[in-house]
């Protein structure tokens, strides 16, 4: 019966150690979609992709902040990858539209209306029930 109980805590702990490794994921891509939304501002709107546009967007630095922060947030999925199920890991992907729209509003100063409020509530709720599986 102990050796039950041992390995439930073990279990928990690990689904606990993998969120926390998801979730700094995840803040590493939402800060890297708000980086290249800032390097996108900059450059402005593209009425062509030749040459001499491509280079002037990868080389914007938000944009090139916003390269570095996935390659961060791609290194933090596989190990949690390494850890659980895809089926447990990827439904945390979510995270990253609620957080992304956290920023928006506040980096960004975009309007959040109750449609997006209340959509971003039910992903809550549901990670919720995925992560007690």
């Amino acid at each position: 019966m102990h050796s039950i109980r041992v390995k439930a805590e073990y279990r928990e702990g690990l689904a606990m150690d993998v969120i926390v490794i998801i979730i700094i994921g995840v803040i590493f891509a939402a800060i890297g979609q708000v980086s290249w939304k800032l390097g996108m501002n900059q450059v402005g709107q593209l009425a062509t992709l030749d040459l001499t546009t491509l280079s002037t967007v990868l080389l914007n630095p938000f944009v090139l902040l916003g390269f570095v922060m996935y390659g961060l947030s791609t290194i933090f999925w596989l190990i949690a990858l390494s850890k659980k199920d895809l089926s447990f890991v990827y439904p945390f992907i979510s995270l990253t539209y609620v957080l992304v729209l956290v920023l928006s509003s506040l980096v960004l100063k975009e309007d959040i209306g109750i449609n997006k409020l209340a959509g971003t509530l039910i992903i809550m709720f549901g990670l919720v029930i995925i992560a007690r599986s």
